[in-house]
């Protein structure tokens, strides 16, 4: 039950419970072991609504915390499990690395529509390696910004295959729906990184002559 449910509920019970005090008869008055039932209801009513409060600031509080984790992400090199994803750019769609544990045959990466509906088939080389979308359907064309699901079809082959994004994370992006990563022209759900390499030395060198940047701006303060 929602918070404004609980509080309105709370505050009916109240009126109610009054109402039924000023008007009850006084020939034949409420049973007191009614009016204690009644109370216990209440109070069980204002506990559970202290409760939503309580659960609502711990999960304002867990999320600001993984949103400050996930700042950690930028400008390092990472992987991404295959999925549903968010192209902004066609053009800088990030590549796809993939590994076999024997010969690849007729194994490809699949990128269907928002509608299930698929727009593009790429052949997969016998022995694996960067796979990379121009970001077009089958027909040519590049695709307009949008939701579209990318998979791995394993082919006729019995080999293991794997199949990840491969890119370095841009920045994070936090909206009303959750935090999403920028890696190239895409956006990927937090959920589907893989493993996490060391951040660019060009980022480092930025990250650092900010700081002291800082430090000497805050000396000529001083």
């Amino acid at each position: 039950m929602a918070q404004t449910q609980l509080s309105g509920s709370k505050d009916e019970f109240l009126k109610l419970f009054m109402a039924q005090l000023q008007h009850q008869d006084p020939l034949s008055p409420k049973d007191g072991s009614d009016m204690v039932a009644q109370l216990a209801q209440f109070s069980a009513v204002e506990q559970a609504q202290q409760t939503n409060e309580q659960l609502s600031a711990l999960t304002a509080s867990q999320n600001s915390t993984a949103n400050a984790a996930l700042s950690s992400l930028v400008g390092r090199q990472c992987n991404a499990s295959l999925g549903d994803v968010h192209v902004e750019n066609p053009n800088q769609v990030p590549p796809i690395q993939v590994s076999a544990t024997g010969p690849i045959k007729g194994a490809a990466i699949v990128i269907t529509d928002a509608n299930g509906k698929e727009i593009r088939r790429i052949a997969i080389p016998q022995n694996g390696g960067a796979v990379q979308w121009d970001g077009k359907d089958a027909s040519g064309a590049t695709v307009k910004p949008g939701d579209f699901s990318v998979s791995l079809d394993a082919g006729a082959g019995n080999t293991d295959l794997t199949a990840n994004w491969q890119s370095r994370i841009d920045s994070v992006e936090l909206s009303t729906t959750g935090a999403r990563l920028k890696m190239g022209g895409i956006t990927i759900s937090p959920a589907t990184i893989t493993s996490i390499g060391a951040s660019s030395a060009s980022t480092q060198d930025t990250i650092t002559s900010a700081i002291n940047a800082a430090a000497t701006a805050g000396a000529i303060n001083l």
